[in-house]
């Protein structure tokens, strides 16, 4: 009788621990997935199919392609470490959805073990970190941008000083051009000129000092930037083309320093093109028409995406004379305008840039 009732308390307590088990597997926020020898499903929670966006169904008994192309070399290399017995705790990885995009993955690989204690399996729990990784670099930006901030305020306007000095002695030099030394001195000038292009950038990403904002007319500020730049279009046969049907839009802000956010953006368009090329400029409004949507979009070489991942860092240029601030300045601006900016490119087809500004109210 007494064995009877210790084989039926343990034949409980197996089902109510298997219970447990089943409840938390099925409702864990990580994304669960148990492998065989061959990689092969056998089994995934719920949190995997929203996760890697495979149901339960298509994931079974198949070989899934979780892992992007070019880390396919790492993950051989985990297997193997797995199958030596060896676990991966918080690891952090790139893994792919279904639909092909990729995400920041942290995984927890473990090799499961049968009662005689050989491997017959193994089992992956994974996150998606990418907002993370988002915020990662937006303190390293921010940090970046203060650095920055702090070494202009402390150096740019000593630098000045000299500079101004060295510059005024050079003109006076240059204006000898039968001087034997006036292809070096030119070449000085030139160098002067440079630094204070980089100054001047310097004191834009200084702390911010107190922006008087005021209402501007969207289409006048946009009609002189293209007036401004002209002879520009006319000399590389760029065509023009402007799409605007909000000419009494107002937003508040500093209207020269937008004026210096859209000639840097046409500049860099213009560059881009080698030659009968095209761009257009759009304006539209949200549909809550809180907001006003400048969308900038040319027929250039295009941006590489190793390039397009670094576009405003600190001193990142790949333009022989670039100082790396400009588009750095840029993000600023439109930031203080409470705006935002998104860029799109592609090599060979050409790039979108996406300017945000809120409208101005009554």
């Amino acid at each position: 009788m007494k064995l009877e009732k210790n084989a039926i308390d343990r034949e409980n307590y197996l089902n109510s621990k298997h219970a447990y088990l089943n409840l938390f597997f099925e409702q864990a926020n990580d994304a669960i997935a148990v492998f065989d020898l061959e990689d092969h499903v056998i089994a995934v929670n719920p949190a995997f199919e929203k996760l890697y966006g495979w149901s339960k169904e298509e994931a079974i008994g198949r070989i899934l392609p979780l892992i992007p192309p070019e880390n396919e070399e790492e993950s051989k290399q985990r297997k193997v470490d797995l199958m030596l017995g060896k676990k991966y705790h918080l690891h952090e990885t790139t893994d792919m959805r279904k639909d092909g995009t990729f995400f920041d993955a942290q995984i927890s690989l473990s090799p499961i073990l049968s009662p005689h204690g050989e491997i017959i399996g193994s089992s992956v729990i994974s996150r998606d970190i990418s907002y993370i990784k988002e915020n990662e670099n937006l303190i390293l930006q921010s940090e970046k941008l203060k650095l920055v901030g702090e070494l202009a305020a402390g150096v740019a306007h000593e630098i000045r000083n000299p500079m101004t000095v060295i510059s005024g002695y050079v003109q006076m030099m240059n204006e000898d051009s039968d001087s034997p030394y006036y292809e070096y001195t030119k070449l000085i000038q030139n160098e002067t000129e440079r630094i204070e292009l980089i100054l001047s950038e310097f004191l834009v990403l200084s702390k911010p000092q107190a922006n008087q904002y005021a209402p501007i007319n969207l289409a006048e500020a946009l009609s002189e930037v293209v007036q401004f730049l002209q002879y520009e279009f006319q000399s590389k046969a760029i065509s023009l083309k402007i799409i605007n049907e909000f000419l009494n839009i107002t937003i508040l802000g500093n209207k020269n320093q937008l004026k210096q956010v859209f000639i840097n953006l046409f500049k860099n368009a213009i560059e881009a093109i080698n030659e009968d090329g095209s761009i257009t400029l759009q304006v539209c409004k949200s549909k809550d028409e809180k907001e006003i949507y400048i969308q900038i979009i040319d027929t250039g070489c295009g941006i590489p995406p190793n390039v397009l991942d670094r576009m405003f860092e600190p001193f990142y240029t790949t333009k022989t004379n670039g100082t790396g601030l400009g588009m750095m300045i840029i993000n600023k601006i439109v930031q203080d305008h409470q705006g935002s900016i998104q860029i799109k490119s592609k090599q060979h087809v050409g790039t979108e840039i996406l300017l945000t500004f809120p409208i101005m109210t009554q």
